[in-house]
């Protein structure tokens, strides 16, 4: 059982909640996959999933709109990207609060950048709440449809999880023979 499988395991919709908050595809995966095992409610992990989408979300764009004094909020606007983000999002706003959530990586950014932008409060919101339903659907269908093969990778994974860890230890204590070797050849 790894890590994300195991929090999931014990603390049930506080993990989805805690993976929700953040870029939770992983624990939403493996939430759904729980869900396809009975052991959780596929009512109950939507809808927790769902809001703690959305009130994630929710505090990077105040972040974004309350804390452009902050010295992280600057750095990010400074960005070239960022930059290119704002363009996009004073071309097609509602386009882009519906679909940053779906671009791995994008999630937190693209909520401070709309709130960096002119986007009202009250408009982020509405669409912020139902792009986290619908990202939060997809993602579920994901998980409990391929379930039983993100099973069966996992098993795969585990098996071949202590190699890789002597692997990379022997990887380790390789390089590190060779750079102090490489130190004392030069003095």
């Amino acid at each position: 059982m790894t890590a994300t499988e195991a929090f999931i395991a014990n603390y049930g919709l506080l993990a989805v909640f805690a993976g929700g908050l953040l870029e939770g595809e992983t624990v939403l995966i493996l939430a759904a996959v729980a869900v396809h095992h009975g052991i959780l409610s596929l009512p109950s992990v939507f809808l927790v999933a769902a809001l703690a989408a959305a009130i994630g979300d929710q505090i990077w764009f105040l972040l974004g709109r309350f804390g452009s004094d902050r010295e992280f909020v600057k750095r990010f606007v400074a960005k070239p990207a960022a930059q290119r983000a704002l363009a996009r999002i004073d071309r097609h706003p509602n386009i882009f609060i519906l679909s940053f959530r779906f671009i791995y990586g994008l999630r937190i950014a693209g909520a401070i950048a709309c709130g960096v932008s002119k986007i009202p409060v009250p408009a982020f919101m509405a669409l912020n709440f139902l792009a986290s339903m619908l990202w939060t659907a997809v993602i579920l269908a994901l998980g409990y449809t391929f379930g039983t093969a993100i099973e069966v990778f996992l098993g795969e994974a585990k098996q071949i999880e202590w190699k890789l860890g002597v692997a990379l230890v022997a990887f380790l204590a390789v390089f590190a023979v060779f750079r102090i070797l490489s130190k004392h050849l030069r003095e």
